[in-house]
């Protein structure tokens, strides 16, 4: 199945286009709110696609910038009618705080996506009992066991991107510590290095290890996820993760291609997928035996 954009960059997308049809217009963000009687920040963050867009709304704008009837304007007014559609991470808002949800759907919308963990593995590559250990772990008595469930039910949900038609290709370079890293039990433990090997056999999953051996590479460096998208998003952003609830997005072009320095030493010094399988495995044993 070719990948095609959900709400969050087909967002972007229409944004995009309806900031380059108002500077082809010649029209500052004040004569455009002056004549659709709203505030300039409702055009800008429609640009911006952080706005939620409204049909009506955007076909007041294709009118003021003077696009006529045919494809292009039935384009942008279907844009519209994505960009405001549910996504399924919504009804998860009881759980979710605002900025882990943007960056789920961010995610899913996701079309290759570049990892770096530090301490644990990363949540779409998480079995079920490995995800409530890490969150038990991390919230501790401030979340109910059935808040807890719901959030790992919501890792479970964001495991899709994984399946083979969605279209997502990831890579995630893991910090060796992680595989001998206490989580919940040994069985707990054996069993995520055991799904680690399964998901490693994916042609658009790639499983890498940084060893021990690599010495300080990425030692300063927390966990970071690098997302790119077909469209809608240029640039890519970069997602950094911080306290329990906290998220950090990086958009500035500069600071992307920073990020993209820092991975490619990662995945310069890791071990390729060939040679963490047997790490892995070996791991799995260490644990078995223990």
């Amino acid at each position: 199945m070719t990948w095609s954009p959900g709400p969050v960059v087909t967002r972007h997308r229409l944004g995009g286009e309806l900031k380059r049809l108002r500077d082809a217009a010649g029209l500052k963000l004040e004569d455009v709110a002056r004549r659709l009687e709203c505030s300039p920040s409702k055009i800008s963050r429609l640009e911006n696609g952080k706005g939620i867009p409204r049909t009506r709304d955007v076909r007041d704008m294709l009118a003021v910038y003077g696009v006529p009837e045919g494809p292009e304007r039935e384009r942008l007014l279907e844009w519209s009618r994505t960009g405001r559609a549910r996504m399924w991470s919504s009804d998860y808002a009881d759980v979710l705080p605002p900025s882990t949800a943007t960056y789920v759907e961010l995610e899913w919308d996701a079309s290759t996506i570049h990892a770096y963990e530090s301490h644990i593995v990363h949540g779409l590559l998480q079995t079920r009992d490995y995800a409530r250990a890490v969150l038990q772990n991390a919230y501790g008595s401030s979340r109910s066991a059935g808040e807890i469930e719901r959030l790992v039910e919501v890792r479970m949900r964001r495991q899709e991107a994984l399946t083979s038609d969605h279209g997502l290709t990831f890579t995630c370079v893991l910090d060796e510590s992680t595989l001998y890293r206490p989580a919940g039990s040994d069985a707990v433990l054996r069993h995520q290095l055991e799904h680690l090997i399964g998901m490693a056999e994916a042609e658009h999953v790639d499983v890498r290890v940084l060893p021990f051996s690599a010495g300080l590479v990425g030692a300063n460096l927390g966990p970071f996820a690098k997302l790119d998208f077909s469209t809608g998003i240029e640039h890519g952003l970069v997602y950094v993760e911080g306290s329990v609830g906290s998220t950090d997005f990086r958009t500035d072009p500069v600071e992307v291609a920073g990020y993209d320095t820092r991975m490619r030493a990662l995945l310069a010094s890791s071990l390729t997928e060939r040679e963490s399988v047997p790490l892995l495995e070996h791991a799995a044993q260490r644990v078995a035996s223990a």
